[in-house]
């Protein structure tokens, strides 16, 4: 008679594998749409001249509030969030900006800062990485065979 396998061992060990694998692939398919979302920022993004309507302070930095006019003509108020720069802009300054001509209310950013996605990037490949080797340590760990055991002659 064979013995059942049961705990990590048997079935649910699999399944645990294959769902480490199914979540590295996800992770890894998170960094393709990063980079192309990048990629069609930088080609579709339109630039505009934006003028500084509050400064609020934040951490070591700071977020600008701004007002500029999109190439169809529609008015936008916005945020740059985390705005390192200094000497600290006052209301009132100008400043040249990118948008994303899809959401220019969400998304843009300082020309003088390039846009630039690669850290997030990085981790989010190096995290797909670290899944899938787990999931494959994981794997070869639940599957060793258990050592024979020395029978004990009867006494």
């Amino acid at each position: 008679m064979s013995e059942r396998r049961r705990g990590l061992s048997g079935p649910a060990g699999t399944w645990v594998t294959v769902a480490g694998l199914v979540l590295a692939l996800a992770v890894g398919l998170g960094a393709v749409a990063v980079r192309q979302y990048e990629s069609r920022l930088l080609a579709a993004g339109q630039e505009a001249t934006a003028t500084v309507s509050d400064v609020l302070r934040i951490r070591q930095g700071y977020n600008l509030q701004v007002e500029f006019t999109t190439a169809t003509g529609r008015e936008v108020s916005a945020r740059l969030d985390d705005f390192p720069r200094e000497p600290q802009l006052k209301i009132g300054d100008r400043l040249h900006i990118r948008y994303d001509p899809d959401r220019p209310d969400v998304t843009l950013w300082d020309v003088r800062d390039p846009l630039d996605f690669t850290g997030a990037t990085i981790f989010l490949v190096s995290l797909a990485a670290v899944l899938a080797l787990a999931s494959a340590v994981f794997f070869r760990l639940t599957r060793r065979r258990p050592r024979a055991r020395p029978r004990t002659p009867p006494a």
